[in-house]
């Protein structure tokens, strides 16, 4: 339940910093992650979860998450979100072929 207080203040802070056009901060980090294609079948067997609540919270690796500040954190978030609503294209699309 903690990881869900966090990404809730992530995005809240990220949406507030988006609304206000505010310049987002430079920042460098470096995040080692999951192919496209394996990151596509983690969402598949997600989809087959019957309760699943919250998928991008599944989809974050917590090891990377913990080594970033901040900013990183709202970045690798919305990243996630991303990739995840670009691989259920991708399903809905060999869904229709």
């Amino acid at each position: 339940m903690k990881n869900n207080h966090i990404l809730k203040r992530l995005a809240m802070k990220a949406k507030n910093r988006f609304l206000s056009n505010s310049p987002s901060p430079i920042c460098e980090y470096k995040i080692i992650d999951l192919h496209e294609e394996e990151f596509v079948d983690k969402v598949r067997s997600l989809q087959k979860t019957e309760c699943l609540i919250n998928p991008i919270d599944s989809l974050m690796e917590k090891s990377i998450l913990k080594g970033l500040d901040e900013i990183g954190k709202e970045k690798y978030l919305l990243e996630t979100v991303d990739r995840y609503l670009k691989a259920l294209d991708k399903i809905d699309k060999e869904k229709i072929d």
